[in-house]
C-alpha cells in the first residue's frame, strides 16, 4: 500500500513539473531549459526554399536584393495563381526584421507562412485568403542586422550601419526645413541608432520594399516591430489627420480585437504640429502609394524567450492577417479618399511651406 502512494506521488509530481507542449507543426518552437530558438538568416533561408519545394503552386521565393554583407532579401509571394499577377485581386504586404534585434516581428510571419501553406487545403478560411488575396512578404529585411543582433544594418561605409526605417525618403526634406524638430543633427550622426543614411533610399533593404510596392496593386501592409504592444498608423511626422483616417481607425481596431494590440490615435490638436518620425516604410508605403500602412509592435521584449509567449503572438497574428486578406477585398483598390477631416481640407501651413520650398530648389 505504501509502495503504491509513493508511486502515485512520484507520478503525480511528474504531471505538475512537466511543461506543456503547444502545437509546433507551423512553428520552430523548441524546449531547451524553457528557451526559445529563434530562426536564423540561414535556417530561414532553408526552410523557405523547403517550403518552396513543396507547394510550388502557391508559393514562389525569390531574391530583391542583396545585403551590404551579400544576404540575399528574400521577397516571398502566396497566391492560388502564383505565376501570374491577378490585377483583379488585392494584395497585403506584411514586413518584418527592420530592426535585426526585434527577433519576434520575423519570426510571426515565419511562423504565418507555414501556417497557411500547411493548411491552405484542410482550412476554409485559410483558403479563401489564398484563393482571393495576393498575399506578399519579406519577413526578414534586414538579414544582416538579424546575424550581427543590431538595430541597423552592416552598412561598412557607417560606423555602426543604418536604420532602413529611417532611411524612406519621403517627406525627406522635413529635416532641413525643421532640423530642430526631426532631430536632424541625431539622425545624421552615425553612431546613433537612428542613422538615416547618407541620402534617401541608399539602402538595398528599403530598395526592396520599394520595389514590391511600385510592381504590386497592395491595399494593406503591416511592419512588424517590438518594444511595446501597440499598433500605429501614419502620420509619423506630423499630427495632421490622413484623407483616410476613417479607414484606418476601423481596419486598426478591428486588428486591436484580435491581437489585443491598442491602436494609437495620437492626439487631435487644433492645429496640426510636426514633430515624430521621418524615413519610415509606413509613410512612404502611405504617401506615395495609398496602402494602408501600419506599425505593429508585437511585444513588450524584442525577443521573449518563453516558447509559450513566442507561440501565442504567433498564432494571434495568424488571425490578424487573415482578417487583413478578407479586408483588402472590401477595399477600392484606387482608395479613393474617404474622409474629409478640417486638417484635409484645410492643409496646414507647414505642407505649404514645404512645396514653397520644393520649388525655390
Amino acid at each position: 500500500m505504501k509502495f503504491d502512494i509513493i508511486c502515485v506521488s512520484i507520478i503525480f509530481f511528474m504531471l505538475l513539473t512537466t511543461p506543456i507542449i503547444l502545437p509546433t507543426s507551423a512553428s520552430n518552437i523548441e524546449k531547451t531549459n524553457l528557451v526559445y530558438n529563434y530562426y536564423n538568416y540561414q535556417n530561414m533561408t532553408s526552410l523557405l526554399q523547403n517550403l518552396q519545394s513543396q507547394y510550388l503552386k502557391i508559393m514562389k521565393l525569390e531574391s530583391y536584393g542583396k545585403t551590404h554583407e551579400g544576404r540575399d532579401i528574400w521577397f516571398v509571394k502566396i497566391s492560388d495563381n502564383v505565376e501570374t499577377e491577378e490585377e483583379d485581386e488585392p494584395g497585403i504586404l506584411l514586413l518584418g526584421g527592420h530592426h535585426g534585434d526585434e527577433k519576434i516581428g520575423f519570426e510571426i510571419l515565419i511562423f504565418f507562412i507555414k501556417y497557411i501553406l500547411e493548411n491552405y487545403t484542410s482550412e476554409d478560411r485559410v483558403r479563401q485568403a489564398i484563393d482571393n488575396t495576393e498575399i506578399y512578404m519579406i519577413p526578414m529585411i534586414n538579414p544582416d542586422g538579424v546575424e550581427a543582433n543590431t538595430r541597423k544594418n552592416c552598412n561598412p561605409d557607417s560606423y555602426t550601419g543604418v536604420n532602413t526605417n529611417r532611411n524612406f525618403g519621403y517627406d525627406w526634406k522635413y529635416y532641413d526645413l525643421f532640423p530642430n524638430i526631426y532631430g536632424k543633427s541625431w539622425a545624421s550622426k552615425e553612431t546613433s541608432g537612428n542613422y538615416r543614411g547618407p541620402v534617401p533610399n541608399s539602402e538595398t533593404e528599403v530598395q526592396a520594399i520599394i520595389r514590391v510596392a511600385k510592381s504590386f496593386t497592395l491595399n494593406i501592409s503591416l511592419s512588424y516591430h517590438a518594444g511595446a504592444e501597440v499598433v500605429f498608423y501614419p502620420w509619423y511626422h506630423t499630427t495632421k489627420k490622413t484623407p483616410h483616417e476613417e479607414l484606418f481607425i476601423t481596419i486598426g481596431e478591428e486588428m486591436g480585437k484580435i491581437s489585443g494590440y491598442p491602436l494609437w490615435t495620437g492626439s487631435n490638436p487644433l492645429i496640426p504640429r510636426l514633430g515624430g518620425t521621418l524615413g519610415s516604410s509606413e509613410n512612404y508605403l502611405y504617401g506615395e502609394h495609398k496602402i494602408l500602412a501600419y506599425t505593429v509592435e508585437s511585444a513588450k521584449q524584442k525577443a521573449p524567450t518563453n516558447p509559450n509567449s513566442v507561440y501565442n503572438y504567433c498564432y494571434t497574428n495568424v488571425g490578424v492577417h487573415l482578417y487583413l486578406c478578407e479586408k483588402a477585398q472590401t477595399i477600392d483598390n484606387t482608395k479613393e479618399y474617404t474622409s474629409k477631416s478640417f486638417a484635409y481640407i484645410f492643409p496646414n501651413i507647414f505642407s505649404i511651406v514645404h512645396k514653397i520650398f520644393l520649388k525655390l530648389e
